[in-house]
């Protein structure tokens, strides 16, 4: 039996960024919605129609269907992901604000010029050690697309076959080398702590742009803090650590910056915790990729990214650690 609720509803405009959408027409606008047999999840919890949610109120229900689209309380999915909502009544407006937790490693970073989140990073660099021809097509009777200067760097996008890499060129364009060209090792031939710490960063990669949020569930993985998502990439690699940062840093042995390799986990400090001492003094954690960048989360709308080890990072640094030897 379906259940039926009457609202009255407030004509708003629901603002999220740049984008504005109008909900309803402004004025009062009375519909009648039903509750139908409906499941959904958020993080580790599961919702079903017969639920409720505390909207600061009253109790209301979370989900309704309407002329059969279901719909779900904007709060509820907001603050579960770790934003808030601001509610503008003269405007009708409801925003939705990053929620900063004081826990976040960013919280007195300077702004960055680029907010937003990388989206494609290319995890296999090699160096061109001779004189190199980039190739339409994995034939040495190709079409040139251009010639590679000894020492350029390139990233392999795909291992083609036994004598020929697709690889992107530092300007972004696509094309085949030599692999004898280049001072690339092939997957197979790697040390096993290489193959090991290169399905870590995969798995961690396939993540890209996933939202942060400040003690997410272990559980799930549409949301991470740093140190959940890295429990995630290495445990599915069947490498153990432990739930959060600080007890993640007594893991594996210790290292110098100087001597960083792939796979390395570095440890910092967050504004709530310089002035502590211990492993208190330790708040975040990222994976270091090699070609001084660092796979993490660290924000709330950015997500999982990939940023350069700059000063504002390094200032930071607490330790170093090797996980996988």
């Amino acid at each position: 039996m379906k259940k039926k609720w009457v609202y009255t509803l407030v004509g708003s405009v629901i603002s999220i960024g740049i984008a504005t959408k109008v909900v309803f027409a402004a004025g009062l606008v009375q519909v009648q919605v039903n509750i139908v047999p409906f499941k959904w999840s958020l993080n580790d919890k599961s919702y079903t129609s017969e639920d409720s949610f505390d909207n600061g109120k009253e109790r209301v229900p979370t989900s309704l269907n309407y002329k059969g689209t279901t719909y779900i309380p904007i709060r509820m999915v907001a603050e579960s992901i770790g934003y808030k909502i601001k509610w503008d009544d003269a405007s009708k407006t409801a925003m939705i604000e990053s929620s900063a937790s004081p826990e976040d490693p960013v919280e007195d970073l300077p702004p960055i010029d680029n907010p937003a989140p990388v989206t494609k990073y290319y995890p296999q660099p090699a160096t061109v050690t001779a004189f190199g021809t980039l190739l339409k097509d994995p034939t040495s009777g190709a079409k040139v697309l251009r010639n590679m200067q000894k020492a350029s760097v390139v990233h392999i996008t795909e291992e083609t076959n036994k004598d020929w890499l697709q690889v992107v060129a530092d300007d972004g364009q696509i094309g085949y080398l030599l692999r004898a060209s280049t001072d690339y090792i092939y997957k197979a031939d790697r040390p096993a702590w290489e193959k090991k710490i290169d399905t870590v960063i995969a798995e961690g990669l396939k993540f890209m742009g996933a939202p942060y949020q400040f003690g997410a569930s272990t559980k799930q993985t549409e949301t991470f803090d740093c140190s959940s998502f890295m429990k995630l990439i290495f445990g599915r690699s069947d490498v153990i650590l432990p739930r959060d940062s600080r007890q993640q840093s007594q893991q594996g042995d210790k290292i110098s910056l100087d001597q960083l390799r792939k796979g390395d986990l570095l440890f910092f400090t967050t504004a709530s915790r310089k002035d502590l001492t211990g492993l208190d003094h330790i708040g975040h954690v990222g994976i270091y990729l090699g070609e001084n960048k660092v796979l993490q989360t660290y924000k709330v709308g950015v997500g999982v990214t990939v940023t350069n080890l700059d000063a504002n990072w390094t200032s930071r640094i607490v330790s170093a650690k090797r996980i996988v030897k």
